[in-house]
């Protein structure tokens, strides 16, 4: 399990500084709103890195700790997403999500990474289990 949290963090934390990029390329943000997307690019590429091509032992809790913090960060962007629909009152059916831009297909995309931050999170908790003496017996 180690192995495939470590490959989707590397594809994870490549598509997430393609997409920051992209997304706001043309717009000044304040920093602490763009940093921390940069933040959790790098602790995801260095807990790849940490179990793929220089293995120790500190590899999979590097991987759990940069994805607790991505998966941190997308529930916070989540639930503020969902909290600016909410405040505008109109219907998810009634809004216009012909751009991408738009809150309520952000949303969901957002909705989705974030699902993604919990498959890579869990199957990292989960990478270094070994099955108990008594249930071999």
């Amino acid at each position: 399990m180690k192995h495939f949290s470590a490959w989707l963090a590397l594809g994870f934390g490549t598509f997430l500084a393609v997409a920051e990029v992209l997304r706001n390329g043309g717009t000044v943000q304040w920093w602490p709103f763009w940093v921390v997307d940069y933040i959790a690019v790098a602790l995801l590429q260095a807990g790849a890195i940490a179990v793929l091509w220089t293995p120790n032992d500190r590899g999979v809790g590097i991987l759990t700790a940069a994805w607790g913090f991505t998966a941190a960060m997308f529930y916070m962007s989540l639930f503020g997403h969902l909290d600016e629909i909410a405040k505008t009152g109109v219907p998810i059916s009634l809004s216009n999500i012909q751009s991408l831009t738009d809150e309520p297909a952000l949303t969901l995309i957002i909705a989705t990474l974030f699902v993604l931050t919990l498959v890579g999170l869990a199957t990292s908790l989960i990478a270094d289990l070994k099955p108990s003496r008594d249930s071999a017996i």
